[in-house]
């Protein structure tokens, strides 16, 4: 399952790919053409010779560079790991993003007014946005980094084509896609071509042998080791009540969980609860023991499910201290359950800090327009590989330090292995996360 986090210039169809080089200064290839106008900069943007220009986001200007791809380019038959080359080269980052440009007509607009942009384009603008403005911020004449911008439309054909074109092979480094429709095949690519990808938005927990996978947002996986990390701590003797819908053919499986709980924790004080939203609670959660405290784990990732399981528990005498994953975040209506159990969820980002406030300041001031959880993704994202590429580090290498993300905005990045019951690397999770506590139906952070 993969979970979805809540946040033209007519070209020559397939002939083209879209290359947006932000790193100028670094990129012996980059194009000079920069213009801009009086109070809205504009995008030069040159196909075969010919230079038209389009009002944009009123960004900083950049160079557009259009380039012909081959139409049958193959796929290296011995790829190379880029990451054990020379750490003095230059370093290439491909960003794959569904501008969408031949839906883009020419003519004038403003990205938060009109109705011309797709909701695709926009949130495409919205992440390129975050990642100029980590490379304004990140200032240091150490970093030797090509950014490349590619349109994939988000379309499997238009992603499959691009790792057949310029600059692959010699890539260290995908971010993309941000929406979920293609990122198996995007995943399967980056595998066989040994180049580390990042999905920045979207996560998936059923990749399987892929070692060059990286979930920038943790997998259900990584969100209930990280809730069972937190019970273990507390050392406490209690029954774990974990509830679950076992007759709803879409949810998570519950074998998942129970790996994770007899494997890796390796806990027996554990009661598994099949419960439909519609059922009984009665003859499930109800017990003679009306005083003793109880804790229990929703397992889903259904925002309703869990909602009426929480209404299920609140007549139950007994006092609950209840875990759930990210997906009851930002629920709406807590405040009406007026429950009086105590309510966690795990959730990867806190904007509650000076540097959100920070960045969203600065963003506004550039952009004229508030920024997105894109916009802030993106900047953090890139920013860690700023750091990770100057310091001569791999992802698969890091380990969390409070030095290298201390400029985010939003989230760390902390990456650690999944390991499958063969022992083998099934992909990496971004494990760093943040617990909140529900309080007046909001949920309040409690580790900082």
């Amino acid at each position: 399952m993969i979970s979805v986090q809540n946040r033209q210039l007519l070209l020559n169809g397939n002939n083209f790919f879209l290359f947006l080089l932000i790193f100028c200064g670094f990129s012996s290839c980059a194009a000079k053409k920069i213009t801009s106008a009086k109070n809205v900069e504009v995008v030069a943007i040159n196909t075969n010779g010919i230079t038209k220009k389009e009002d944009s986001v009123k960004t900083k200007a950049v160079a557009i560079d259009i380039f012909d791809v081959e139409t049958t380019p193959k796929t290296p038959s011995n790829p190379i790991k880029i990451a054990n080359e020379d750490p003095t080269r230059i370093h290439n980052i491909v960003v794959l993003l569904p501008f969408f440009l031949d839906q883009i007509p020419l003519g004038n607009y403003v990205d938060d007014s009109t109705k011309v942009l797709s909701a695709d384009s926009k949130n495409a603008m919205d992440f390129y946005l975050g990642c100029q403005l980590a490379r304004q911020n990140y200032n240091s004449p150490d970093l030797n980094v090509n950014v490349y911008f590619m349109d994939d439309k988000n379309d499997s054909l238009k992603i499959a084509n691009s790792f057949k074109s310029k600059p692959f092979p010699n890539v260290d480094y995908i971010v993309g896609p941000i929406t979920g429709k293609n990122l198996k095949i995007a995943s399967s690519l980056a595998k066989y071509t040994q180049i580390n990808m990042i999905s920045p938005v979207v996560n998936s927990m059923f990749i399987k042998d892929n070692p060059y996978y990286f979930n920038a947002n943790a997998s259900l996986k990584s969100q209930y080791s990280f809730i069972l990390e937190q019970l273990q701590k507390q050392n406490n003797s209690k029954t774990l009540e974990i509830i679950y819908d076992g007759l709803d053919s879409t949810a998570e499986n519950i074998s998942n969980l129970k790996y994770i709980v007899n494997d890796v924790y390796k806990l027996s004080n554990v009661k598994y609860i099949s419960l439909r939203a519609t059922d009984d609670i009665s003859k499930s959660l109800v017990i003679a023991d009306t005083l003793s405290e109880r804790v229990a784990i929703i397992y889903s990732s259904k925002e309703p499910y869990v909602k009426s399981i929480l209404a299920k528990i609140k007549p139950i005498k007994n006092h609950f201290s209840i875990y759930t994953s990210s997906c009851l975040k930002n629920s709406k209506g807590l405040a009406d359950l007026k429950l009086t159990d105590d309510v966690f969820c795990v959730y990867p980002y806190n904007t509650s800090n000076a540097n959100n406030a920070k960045f969203a300041v600065k963003f506004e001031a550039l952009y004229q327009k508030k920024p997105t959880d894109l916009c802030f993704q993106a900047y953090d994202i890139m920013m860690h590989l700023f750091s990770l590429i100057e310091n001569k580090q791999h992802l698969q290498d890091n380990l969390y330090s409070v030095s290298s993300n201390s400029n985010n905005t939003q989230t760390k990045f902390q990456f650690k292995p999944i390991i499958n019951k063969n022992g083998e690397i099934d992909f990496y999770d971004n494990t760093f996360m943040y617990q909140y506590k529900l309080s007046s139906g909001s949920f309040v952070l409690t580790n900082p």
